[in-house]
């Protein structure tokens, strides 16, 4: 009975992943289970979240192959238990067993599509709407979008496997990836590469330009006619293909923008010791335009925001606060630098967490 409680209270855990309103306020930090987890490899068999027996199906073939019963040595073994009689205890074939390690994993298949029903209801009631939610087949989708009423669109025009553990992933952290604000919409590239380059169609709403404006990519003027730029100065609205997305801004036409950039990080910064005892740590870098007066300028790493950033008055640094709790996974993250409404920079495996 204890090995079915575990076991259900870590695919609860991680079913609470779905969870994220989309496009409310800062995504939350979450332990993802680990790529090869149980749990992302029952979602990739699964149509959709409404597929019970493929979810099933999916546990039946783990029991069969002793991985459930591996699990549950290992969790115990963890938790200080010693198993004289391993090997035995993860090949055995007792029903009793199979019951008590299937049947939370069984009533998790059920409660699935609760989680994302939940997430669409959050999002439509804040404006955010996608056609997601109609597709039968989440290993195909085709033509998907997600738009911000009044705000903005993004297309795919490719076929996408919104099952995988990559698409669930940027799902979670939607809030915390895209921006969609007053002709300027973004996604955070350097922790969406899989999404980069799937050939993305971006709408902006109610620009209220009188002609059509200059399209700025990733903080540089970009050529109109190699992105299919469209406007109709009616409606306000603005079409562009954005073959490789990562962030682009509508102005008037002829006004300058001064480019943002992240140049060195401080010795210190560029290495963070991992330690729980500390609640805190600082990442300060130089660049370039790193504040804009009157406008919000926040702070990324990975998909983590800083708790408080302090630009320099003249915007030459920034010095970003972030959690130590958020980051016990040791590596390298990128580090993102945000203006709303304004523009965004990254510096790639910025920061080493070790």
């Amino acid at each position: 009975m204890l090995a079915t409680v575990a076991a259900r209270a870590t695919w609860l855990g991680a079913l609470a992943l779905t969870l994220v309103l989309l496009g409310v306020g800062k995504a939350q930090a979450f332990d993802n289970p680990d790529e090869n987890d149980i749990f992302w490899q029952t979602l990739s068999t699964m149509d959709n979240p409404n597929d019970v027996e493929g979810c099933r199906a999916k546990i039946d073939e783990l029991w069969d192959a002793s991985e459930l019963s591996r699990i549950d040595v290992e969790r115990r073994e963890a938790a200080g238990e010693v198993i004289t009689n391993r090997d035995e205890e993860i090949n055995s074939r007792d029903e009793a067993k199979r019951i008590s390690l299937t049947s939370g994993y069984y009533n998790s298949c059920a409660n699935l599509d609760e989680g994302f029903e939940l997430m669409r209801t959050s999002m439509e009631q804040y404006g955010k709407t996608s056609n997601i939610w109609e597709m039968s087949d989440w290993h195909n989708v085709t033509g998907l979008y997600f738009e911000s009423q009044g705000e903005g669109r993004i297309y795919f025009d490719r076929t996408i496997d919104f099952m995988s553990y990559r698409f669930q992933i940027f799902l979670q952290n939607f809030s915390n990836l895209v921006e969609m604000e007053n002709g300027y919409i973004s996604l955070n590239a350097e922790m969406v590469p899989d999404l980069k380059n799937y050939g993305a169609v971006l709408t902006m709403y109610n620009l209220g330009f009188t002609q059509s404006p200059d399209i700025y990519m990733n903080g540089v003027k970009a050529d109109p006619t190699n992105l299919g730029v469209v406007y109709d100065s009616g409606t306000g609205t603005l079409t562009l293909n954005a073959s490789h997305f990562s962030s682009y801004r509508a102005i008037q036409k002829g006004k300058k923008v001064k480019k943002m950039s992240i140049g060195k990080l401080t010795k210190k910064s560029k290495n963070i010791t991992y330690d729980a005892n500390r609640s805190t740590f600082k990442v300060k870098a130089t660049g370039a335009n790193l504040k804009s007066k009157g406008k919000s300028t926040t702070c990324k790493l990975g998909f983590y925001d800083a708790i408080s950033v302090k630009p320099s008055k003249k915007g030459k640094s920034i010095v970003c606060t972030f959690k130590m709790e958020d980051f016990p996974q040791t590596g390298y993250y990128p580090l993102s630098i945000s203006i709303a409404g304004i523009g965004e920079t990254s510096k790639q495996n910025a920061v080493r967490i070790r």
